[in-house]
């Protein structure tokens, strides 16, 4: 299989890539079969940062080639991809895009669970609201991978009603305990 690939070159800290069609069991460093253009990406002039050969590019994508995810981002941006690949292309920017909008609501689940480590309940047992944060963010976590934000949002919520509860049920706690000395 034909894979249309990056091929890092440059010094330390001076990334310079080559892109060419390789075939997929050379290593990365590997002779390509043809070069198609390279990409500089610390180019202050975004004109100058990618150079690609965009009818070698058509060929080689209408023969089966396959471009890396990098490449296929790059060729995206560029308008080079068969209408099939760049509707995929798209949706798989739109999943991702969704995915980094939910992390933040996975994120305030996740602390509300480090919560309970330094947490002191007193008299109140806090397994069951802890047990409720726990599933809170499982849910979150399986709502950022596949993209709902929505439910990512209802997770952390949830999460955030069961500690809200807990604090509640150890303040009455607290107000219901005689103060030490009252008993008279």
């Amino acid at each position: 299989m034909v894979r249309i690939r990056m091929q890092r070159l440059g010094r330390t800290h001076r990334p310079f890539y080559r892109i060419g069609a390789a075939d997929t069991r050379r290593p990365r460093s590997g002779v390509f079969i043809e070069q198609l253009g390279w990409y500089d990406p610390i180019a202050k002039d975004e004109a100058k940062q990618v150079k690609l050969n965009a009818d070698r590019i058509q060929y080689w994508l209408s023969q089966g080639a396959q471009p890396t995810d990098t490449v296929r981002d790059l060729l995206g941006r560029m308008d080079l991809l068969p209408e099939k690949m760049k509707a995929q292309w798209e949706a798989d920017r739109e999943m991702a895009r969704k995915r980094l909008e939910a992390k933040p609501h996975l994120k305030a689940a996740e602390e509300i669970l480090a919560g309970f480590e330094k947490f002191d309940a007193g008299e109140v047992d806090p397994k069951p609201y802890e047990k409720r944060v726990r599933a809170a963010v499982k849910s979150a976590l399986r709502a950022v991978s596949k993209g709902r934000v929505e439910a990512a949002k209802a997770a952390a919520d949830d999460a955030k009603a069961a500690w809200d509860e807990l604090n509640a049920a150890v303040n009455a706690g607290k107000e219901e305990a005689p103060a030490e000395g009252d008993e008279g």
